[in-house]
């Protein structure tokens, strides 16, 4: 093996950050995975004889969270903006229950501590319509005034495992809608409200659980069988939302700004550059979520006219939060009455080994392999 191919799997400088704090997280009642112990070595050098494993990639502990950026950015698949350092995520265990655990590095003179708290408090926790992700603890960092960690479950992208039923989509739409009206009704705008930051609750979906990077394994480890539950056979599935980090909480509804931010770049008012209600642009940006959806499946056109809403180019023709959840209510009110709630759905718009393949290929290579019985993640 080449040092060179060798280095990819060693340690890199966003790293060090959680190796170096290890020791404090330990005795916080937090354990990071192997490779961010002080004293790792890798398991690829430990063979017999002292011998050097040929492919370091085969062993857990040479996945590194740069892996879950190029993931997360190869799924979102837009114009996002790209974190100031590849620091701030990593996954770990809560020794006091063997829970899986993300940490995540925030300035502490953001408002995303005081929203995280609140939105995790118990009186906000009384509303259904809450699903902000719950904070489990926060963690000041020693000698750093200008950090803290947030702790969270770990959850896993909305869009990663496929709908299979029409009944999966209307809970998903139902409940992240009225989480944001819930957002809405306290004038709180999230200004980001896109693909990567609506996540769901796997813990029925898979489980044995995933790995927070290979997100497709059990353990992490390479050609191992992934198994999962379709979100139809274990309804309801618990969707959240995250990334408190540009959020504002407003004075009124007429609240608005100026500028681009989000991941979401094709909001007319923003690509304007022309002041706009701030609470509009969550509308599309959500609404532009669900038109995604209905163009990358076969099965969802029922929800067009909700999606077309949300996303008009005037902005003071799309519907409020709560009309939004009110059209929402009735689409699905029909579905049910037409009995189609179990009516299945095929995702098109898929890639195979990175390269953009025939959607019609793909899409009834899925009904095969569903009908037989298994349960691809394509």
């Amino acid at each position: 093996m080449s040092n060179s191919i060798e280095a990819l799997y060693q340690i890199h400088s966003h790293e060090i950050f959680w190796i170096n704090i290890q020791p404090f997280l330990l005795q916080r009642g937090y354990r990071l995975r192997p490779r961010y112990d002080p004293n790792w070595t890798p398991s690829w050098l430990q063979g017999k004889s002292g011998k050097k494993h040929p492919s370091p990639i085969l062993f857990e502990d040479s996945v590194c969270i740069v892996e879950w950026f190029i993931l997360v950015f190869k799924h979102i698949q837009t114009t996002i903006h790209a974190p100031k350092s590849r620091d701030i995520l990593i996954d770990a265990t809560r020794l006091e229950n063997g829970e899986k655990v993300v940490l995540k590095k925030v300035e502490t003179n953001s408002q995303e501590i005081p929203f995280a708290v609140t939105f995790s408090s118990k009186e906000w926790k009384k509303d259904v319509r809450n699903c902000c992700v719950p904070i489990l603890d926060v963690i000041m960092i020693p000698c750093d005034d200008d950090h803290a960690l947030l702790v969270m479950p770990q959850l896993l992208g909305f869009h990663f495992l496929p709908f299979r039923f029409l009944g999966e989509f209307c809970q998903f739409t139902l409940q992240v809608l009225q989480g944001l009206e819930f957002l809405h009704e306290y004038n709180i705008v999230h200004r980001d409200i896109c693909w990567g930051n609506i996540l769901m609750d796997t813990s029925k979906l898979i489980p044995k659980g995933n790995h927070f990077v290979r997100w497709d394994s059990h353990t992490g480890k390479l050609f191992e069988k992934f198994e999962w539950k379709t979100r139809w056979s274990v309804m309801p599935i618990q969707y959240y939302i995250i990334d408190f980090g540009i959020s504002l909480q407003c004075l009124s509804k007429d609240a608005r700004g100026l500028g681009q931010w989000g991941q979401d770049r094709t909001v007319p008012e923003m690509l304007k550059n022309e002041w706009c209600n701030l609470f509009m642009v969550d509308i599309y940006q959500l609404g532009n979520v669900f038109k995604r959806c209905i163009t990358r499946y076969q099965g969802l056109n029922a929800f067009i006219e909700l999606a077309d809403a949300m996303t008009k180019e005037n902005p003071n023709e799309r519907p409020t939060a709560t009309e939004s959840v009110r059209m929402c209510k009735k689409i699905i009110a029909d579905i049910t009455e037409a009995g189609k709630m179990a009516k299945r759905v095929w995702r098109l718009d898929q890639t195979l080994d990175g390269r953009q393949t025939s959607a019609l290929m793909l899409s009834t290579l899925d009904r095969i392999q569903v009908r037989l019985g298994w349960n691809p993640t394509l």
